[in-house]
């Protein structure tokens, strides 16, 4: 079963098939749970997260889908990062970002919370302004934020680089911050930290 595809795998986990489900837990658990702990800092923390979104997939699994790569990599990391707007909003919890934290205090904003429709909106504005970039730092910046590639895959596939790769990709994210703090919209400052951040 470890090697049927992502999409092969929904099929089987949408009917209720577990051993499907544990197969897709196996494949994505340690890669989703870098990608947590890296922003939240906390071990246990990052687990539990992790541990919600795949309880959170077999609850919702009729409505599971994989991307055009057929795979579930960019529905996964799309509920992570949900995940992490969610656990940050919690009274109590240190944001590990110097980024975050200077736009919290300029803000003296004590507790962020929105609904998923509302963070959509604010995702779809960061990705109105990512459409405004350059295509030299427009293209990286996607490729690395929403294909999940590596500055070395990034740079062969545009016979770039790896510096130059990751020049443009921190001239992307420092325009972006420039245009979201010039609307004065902490949460959407957040959902590009954590939706964007390397």
């Amino acid at each position: 079963m470890e090697k049927l595809s992502d999409n092969k795998l929904l099929l089987l986990i949408k009917e209720g098939n577990h051993p499907a489900f544990t197969t897709l837990v196996n494949r994505y658990w340690e890669q989703l749970y870098v990608y947590t702990k890296s922003k939240v800092r906390q071990e246990a923390d990052a687990q539990d997260i992790v541990q919600e979104i795949f309880i959170s997939c077999w609850n919702n699994r009729a409505t599971l889908y994989t991307g055009q790569n057929d795979r579930l990599t960019a529905y996964l990391y799309q509920a992570a990062r949900y995940a992490i707007i969610s656990y940050f909003s919690r009274p109590g919890n240190t944001i590990y970002n110097e980024s975050l934290l200077t736009a919290i205090s300029e803000h003296q904003t004590e507790n962020i919370t929105e609904t998923a429709l509302q963070l959509k909106e604010l995702e779809q504005q960061i990705r109105i302004e990512v459409n405004k970039l350059p295509e030299r730092l427009r293209t990286p910046y996607l490729l690395s934020r929403d294909a999940n590639l590596s500055l070395k895959d990034i740079a062969q596939q545009m016979s770039l680089s790896e510096q130059t790769v990751k020049n443009n990709i921190s001239s992307a994210l420092r325009v972006l911050r420039t245009r979201l703090y010039e609307n004065n919209d902490l949460i959407t400052i957040l959902v590009l930290i954590t939706h964007f951040s390397s």
